[in-house]
């Protein structure tokens, strides 16, 4: 009996610990719902962490003005009218990324001897151009207008154009502005964000400062934007930059440019064009902005698409070979200084749809996406 009772006891206790431990371990099973959220939640996470979210990258110069020159003709320019303009808006920002668009006005003279300037055969109007500032902000460019003077005679251009009397300057002064006027009255309506009121016109730049100071008082008391002028790079080589572009009323200096990289027509490793566009450009422009005491825009600056481009820029034409290479390192060159030099805070190139400087749908293009994506 002693026997049986201590087995007896035995099983018995065998049996709680058995039951003991199968409501220990035993978990009631969570709900469907429950089961899908959590599922959807681990999915999450692990998508998150496969697939880590892409920083922005931080623009290098968010404030600098990156734009393409745009130059259209004839009564119809920059309206709807104009089917290159309205088909060139979206292909220079899908092709370049340019935030602005520089707008350009053509005068002309007979010669430099006449003191009479009238709007060029196939000039603008102040309807069209009005139109057109609105059709590019609309599309979230900033406006940059600019006029530019031709002589008809073998001279061709407004650097030429020199007075000695006071009688003279006044004149032209005064007609200038008579032409200019409804022009930036427009671009006053339009919301225009830059204007520059003359282009290398270097020959009247060492007229005395008061004409430009009343030029640029009229301009002032009639449009709110910003007011620059442009000088060719030839002015900084040749004289002393004059007194009145101190001129407050003056927001910027712009500069064309179109300094030669080479002595020659000759060419160069294209790994080199770095270190010549900084010694024979950029040198340039950064002492003139150090002698303005003021921030430097290249109003201009372009290459053509051949193998001698470097050379005399300023040329329509060259005796090279096509090359989109080279126009392409060229302004890689150019934008890779830029990028980090602050005295310059904007780039304006010539120009879309002019060949043959046009960057239509070429590796050159591709570059100034590139870079115009970095800075801005």
């Amino acid at each position: 009996m002693k026997l049986k009772g201590k087995l007896l006891w035995l099983t018995l206790i065998i049996l709680i610990g058995a039951l003991l431990a199968a409501r220990l371990y035993y978990v009631k099973p969570a709900p469907l719902a429950a089961l899908i959220t959590q599922a959807a939640g681990e999915k999450s996470n692990l998508t998150r962490t496969a697939n880590p979210a892409t920083p922005t990258p931080v623009p290098l110069r968010p404030d600098m003005a990156t734009g393409m020159i745009f130059p259209q003709w004839g009564p119809n320019a920059y309206t709807k009218a104009d089917k290159n303009w309205t088909q060139g808006l979206k292909e220079i920002k899908s092709q370049t990324g340019a935030r602005w668009l520089g707008l350009y006005l053509q005068f002309h003279q007979a010669s430099e001897d006449t003191t009479q300037i009238e709007l060029a055969k196939d000039g603008q109007t102040p309807a069209g151009l009005k139109e057109g500032i609105e059709m590019a902000h609309k599309m979230g460019y900033k406006v940059y207008v600019f006029p530019a003077i031709t002589l008809d005679n073998a001279h061709g251009w407004a650097g030429y154009i020199k007075y000695t009397s006071d009688a003279e300057n006044q004149e032209w002064f005064d007609n200038y502005w008579q032409q200019l006027q409804p022009f930036v009255a427009a671009c006053q309506e339009a919301g225009c964000d830059r204007f520059s009121i003359g282009n290398e016109d270097e020959g009247l730049e060492q007229s005395p400062g008061g004409y430009w100071h009343q030029l640029l008082t009229r301009v002032h008391s009639a449009y709110s934007g910003q007011i620059v002028y442009n000088i060719n790079f030839s002015t900084q080589l040749k004289s002393p930059i004059p007194q009145w572009m101190h001129d407050p009323l003056l927001s910027e200096i712009g500069v064309s440019a179109y300094y030669s990289l080479f002595d020659n027509e000759g060419t160069v490793p294209l790994a080199q064009l770095p270190v010549l566009w900084r010694e024979r450009v950029q040198a340039h422009v950064d002492d003139l902005a150090h002698t303005l005491g003021k921030n430097i825009f290249l109003s201009e600056i372009g290459y053509r698409n051949t193998n001698h481009a470097g050379y005399r820029p300023y040329q329509d034409t060259d005796e090279g070979q096509k090359d989109l290479k080279v126009q392409a390192a060229l302004y890689d060159a150019a934008l890779q200084n830029i990028a980090n030099d602050h005295l310059i805070d904007g780039i304006f190139i010539w120009a879309w749809s002019k060949p043959p400087f046009a960057p239509n749908s070429t590796p050159a293009a591709q570059t100034i996406h590139q870079w115009y994506e970095k800075l801005s």
